[in-house]
């Protein structure tokens, strides 16, 4: 006779299995969920809803099966566990029509990569009214998107959401295009705004973090962008091949302003392990409450804001 107690545990094992995402075991779960903060940075001034997009080409990700799933887990938990936002997760492009993306205060880009806004042929069936053909879909998505966070949206990207190709307006919109990732080792992290909101989470403190860290090309600049955090070149193997910047300036974390809407991109989010990492769980809550409008920072461009301290300090000399 089979026991209770056995039947009991069976039920759960069920119930995780289909609440969890594919490729994410209970374990995992347990370890994301004991590492998310407990309570947000600032309290929502409204209730909020935040779209967590993951690529529809799933098996053609790099990404499928170590990072997207867990990364999913973690977005969804720092939303619904802290009341910050309400998480709807899809790969459905139809979220990037006009009028589904009003319905939310932030985008999360859960590592998309490929030709994720870019409709398939089956997808045409319901954007019939909108183009009349594939091409002309895309392009309509991709400037709804843009057309978004220019009227006061907010977009939260990591990792691999950087590397898209043929769409100058998108690496416009997050500051910098994708140069290749030469380290896949543990590097160091300094914090480049120590007394900034949005760096609360590392108390000042640099870091070392195993991960692979990208570098950045063009649109990427100080000049257009708030770098938080950046690779601590004096502590980190810079003999490894494929380093093509010459300036030692390896941003990993940054904001921006792009028209009336809030722009955060971060490397971080390649390895497994990042997802139970306490520190950038929360310095991503924190991202996210950036870009629905609830956590106030700075995003003058470093350059900018760099000058200005300093006129600031000779006036009071």
């Amino acid at each position: 006779m089979v026991s209770k107690h056995v039947i009991l545990m069976a039920v759960v094992v069920l119930v995780l299995a289909t609440a969890l995402p594919a490729q994410l075991t209970a374990q995992q779960a347990k370890r994301i969920e004991t590492a998310r903060p407990p309570k947000v940075r600032v309290a929502p001034k409204q209730p909020r809803r935040v779209l967590i997009w993951n690529t529809p080409f799933m098996e053609q990700s790099p990404h499928k099966g170590y990072t997207i799933p867990q990364s999913e887990h973690a977005m969804r938990l720092l939303g619904e566990k802290t009341g910050a936002f309400v998480p709807v997760v899809s790969h459905d492009v139809a979220m990037y029509l006009p009028e589904n993306l009003k319905k939310f205060d932030a985008i999360v880009l859960n590592n998309s990569n490929g030709p994720w806004i870019r409709p398939t042929v089956k997808d045409m069936d319901k954007f019939r009214s909108y183009g009349s053909d594939i091409d002309a879909v895309e392009k309509l998505l991709r400037q709804s998107l843009v057309d978004y966070v220019a009227n006061g949206g907010g977009l939260f990207a990591f990792h691999h959401a950087i590397g898209v190709s043929q769409w100058p307006e998108f690496l416009d919109l997050l500051g910098a295009s994708y140069w290749g990732h030469p380290w896949n080792e543990e590097v160091a992290i300094k914090i480049d705004e120590p007394n900034h909101p949005l760096t609360a989470a590392f108390e000042g403190k640099g870091f070392r973090l195993a991960e692979e860290i990208f570098q950045y090309n063009e649109p990427y600049s100080r000049e257009k962008v708030r770098v938080l955090l950046s690779l601590d070149v004096e502590k980190t193997n810079m003999k490894v091949p494929w380093v093509h910047r010459k300036d030692n300036d390896f941003a990993l974390a940054w904001i921006k302003s792009y028209g009336k809407g809030r722009v955060f991109y971060s490397a971080i989010g390649h390895h497994t392990e990042i997802w139970w990492n306490p520190q950038i769980l929360s310095f991503y809550l924190d991202a996210i409450q950036f870009a629905t409008g609830d956590l106030p920072a700075d995003a003058r461009p470093s350059a900018r804001a760099q000058q200005d301290r300093k006129t600031q300090k000779n006036a009071h000399q």
